[in-house]
């Protein structure tokens, strides 16, 4: 309709200048300052702040409070002295409305008007008429001469307002030398049977009350400041440091949650969560994630051999040197016992992998220095890497600690990258850990015995208890199963089950023999082995001395005040003590003698080997030999040859056991073993009556 216009317009908008458009980058910056402020107030350094500034401005605010009722009060002071001193005066000069009216001062009336200035705090004052005319001046300070009307002094509004009955006052710094420090200004209208003659202006110093206001006000506000202080300041502060306190302790409980109390590294709480962001960040950026699973080795035997306080050590040592050899965008875990997983990103797979993994091993290769020991303890790494081995976390983990597991297999102290088929292995030991478990809960393992014989004549003295795989189950054997059921914990049940069903077993043979049981390490370091085999007993009414319990040298060289007590407290109760498999570990004859054994097992690669290599035979030679020096009785294992029988005995061995006197057999066969062994003692025992033939005596001639 208006093309003009709308080029106007358009012309106009084109070339509109950049004040009139919008500042994006400003409201931005704004934006940002605002979120930072709004953050920042939200701290506690922002509260802090924000607090301080609220008593300042209440601090202010009351200052400012003061002030106004200090003049308010001054002023209401002004005017209540004026008009006092108004009404006196006017009381005491009879003559004033004629003085007013234009009337000569009489001199008695001169010196009552002059005195008037002299009195407290006036030190001047001004009459004036109704017409704004100066009636009469005196004053104590000196000013200059007054010229002109009370209007022109005082403006029009405030004399018409004076002259019409209104009171005023004003008060004023002074800044000459003819007023006070501080003073009042008061105009009385001065009246006669209700109409206003004049107006008194009256001066007044207030210097001193002023300054005594103030002094009072900021006394009250001092004091009113400490009672909000100590009623609300102290324990506002209390409650701020115990909130703190509170903030310090939830920070701290977080800490512990997410991180391992020995070694100070995260623990998995947080893993799964982390390393699946981490695997979709790097699908999504086409890149990959490896997860370095690290488990020691031989820990176990440094936890059995020095204790767990040496452990202890190693773990932290481990946590410590694993930290230092990480770079900052790698996370460190500690997954439980001697299991450590890092998960690396944002490196090049598999040659970071490689280089991280080798990083580890070297690091941790080197000793450890617990006290004055030196302690040697590598570690196996297992690496596999998402995607490619993996699509998911719990699916990587599997695949490295099936790598792991491999790279234990191969010898120790070494690197292994995944490859398909390797979680086989893995597969196969988790079904054996859920069977262990299933098989406790039915109650499906099974007990062998094997006889133990005299070697002089080979009498039977008692059976070693076996544990076996439940019968129908796919076949498992001993090692196998066992070392799952110790790493898994299932030892301390098992053991139990094993200690009860065969001193069951024994208490139902007919003949008193002796039944053996092996100990794991594990029931002495995390069971109550003393609970265990108290309860066996009187369960079973199995008389303590029938019992003998095999531990082997890694209980013997842990040696701490629990486990010394625990054998010690046994032995009392007429149980055999027997150490087992005596020099194929930590054999140290320092320690021999401080345990309460009772029995040493020759093991059986001594025994296997002794016909055929000197030194083997030396070596039993040289066990029997101590074994009759400490008293104790010495049994040989795996005896197969009778040949080897005879070495034993020729050799001073007690006892023997192997596949020459019987193989292990079930308890069926065990009762009827005895059974035999029985009559075969009876029977040669009653050959041997009959082949003793009396003499007779000589007949006498």
């Amino acid at each position: 309709m208006f093309p003009g216009l709308q080029g106007d317009i358009a012309h106009s908008d084109k070339t509109a200048p950049d004040s009139w458009r919008p500042k994006t980058a400003d409201s931005e910056q704004i934006s940002i300052m605002r979120r930072h402020l709004s953050g920042f107030l939200l701290t506690d350094s922002g509260k802090i702040v924000l607090l301080l500034a609220s008593i300042l401005l209440l601090a202010l605010g009351g200052a400012k409070l003061g002030q106004l009722v200090s003049a308010r009060m001054l002023r209401a002071d002004a005017l209540s002295t004026s008009d006092s001193w108004a009404d006196s005066l006017v009381d005491t000069v009879d003559d004033l409305p004629a003085i007013i009216a234009g009337a000569p001062l009489s001199e008695g009336s001169r010196r009552l008007l002059t005195g008037a200035s002299q009195v407290g705090d006036i030190y001047r004052y001004r009459i004036w008429d109704r017409n704004g005319r100066l009636v009469f001046a005196s004053e104590r300070m000196p000013s200059p001469r007054v010229s002109g009307s009370l209007a022109a002094l005082r403006g029009r509004q405030a004399a018409d307002a004076i002259l019409t009955g209104t009171e005023l006052t004003d008060t004023r710094e002074g800044d000459d030398l003819e007023n006070p420090r501080f003073f009042a200004v008061s105009c009385i209208p001065i009246r006669e049977k209700g109409a206003i003659l004049g107006v008194f202006e009256v001066y007044l110093d207030q210097t001193a009350d002023k300054a005594l206001y103030e002094h009072s006000f900021f006394l009250t506000e001092s004091i009113i400041a400490l009672m909000v202080l100590l009623a609300g300041g102290v324990p506002a502060f209390m409650v701020y440091r115990k909130m703190l306190e509170h903030r310090a302790a939830q920070a701290q409980a977080a800490y512990q949650a997410e991180h391992d109390n020995l070694t100070g590294v995260p623990n998995r709480s947080r893993l799964k969560e982390r390393a699946t962001a981490a695997i979709a960040q790097a699908r999504q950026q086409q890149r990959q994630v490896a997860a370095l699973l690290v488990d020691l080795d031989r820990f176990k035997e440094i936890n059995d051999s020095f204790g767990h306080s040496a452990g202890d050590e190693v773990l932290r040592a481990v946590g410590q040197r694993l930290k230092a050899s990480i770079r900052a965008d790698d996370w460190l875990v500690r997954l439980g016992g001697d299991e450590f997983v890092v998960l690396q990103t944002g490196a090049p797979q598999p040659e970071g992998g490689v280089s991280l993994a080798r990083r580890l091993l070297e690091a941790l290769r080197e000793p450890y220095r617990v006290g004055d020991i030196e302690l040697n303890c590598g570690s196996s790494i297992g690496v596999a890497v998402a995607p490619g081995d993996a699509d998911d976390w719990d699916s990587l983990l599997t695949c490295a600690d099936a790598a792991m597991y491999k790279a234990k297999s191969e010898g120790r102290n070494t690197i292994c990258f995944f490859e398909p088929g390797m979680d086989a292995v893995l597969r196969e030991r988790r079904h054996i850990e859920i069977d262990l478990r299933r098989a406790l809960d039915s109650n499906a393992f099974r007990l062998a015995f094997q006889p133990l014989l005299d070697c002089s004549d080979r009498h039977l003295i008692g059976f070693e208890a076996l544990l076996r795989w439940p019968e129908g189950w796919p076949p498992q054997s001993p090692a196998a199963f066992i070392p799952v059921a110790e790493e898994s914990g299932l030892m301390i049940p098992l053991g139990a089950w094993v200690l009860e069903s065969a001193c069951r077993a024994a208490a139902a043979w007919k003949e008193p023999l002796k039944i053996a049981v092996n100990l794991s390490p594990m029931q002495f370091r995390h069971g109550d082995v003393l609970a265990a085999v108290e309860n066996a007993l009187h369960v079973t009414g199995l008389a303590p001395e029938r019992l003998e319990l095999e531990v082997t040298e890694s209980v013997w060289l842990q040696n701490t005040e629990v486990v010394l007590e625990q054998l010690g407290r046994l032995r009392k109760m007429g149980i055999t003590i027997a150490l087992d498999d005596f020099g194929t570990g930590y054999s140290s004859l320092s320690y021999l003698w401080r345990f309460p054994f009772d029995i040493v097992k020759i093991d059986r690669s001594f025994v296997s080997e002794m016909e055929t290599e000197s030194k083997a035979a030396a070596i039993v030679n040289t066990i029997v030999g101590l074994a009759r020096t400490l008293r104790l009785t010495v049994v040989a294992e795996g005896v197969e040859t009778s040949s080897q029988a005879q070495a034993l005995k020729e050799a001073g061995c007690d006892q023997a056991q192997g596949y020459l006197f019987g193989r292990p057999m079930s308890g069926e066969q065990a009762c009827a073993f005895i059974e035999t062994e029985s009559t075969r003692a009876a029977d040669a025992a009653r050959e041997l009556s009959q082949a003793v033939v009396p003499v007779e005596a000589p007949a006498r001639g």
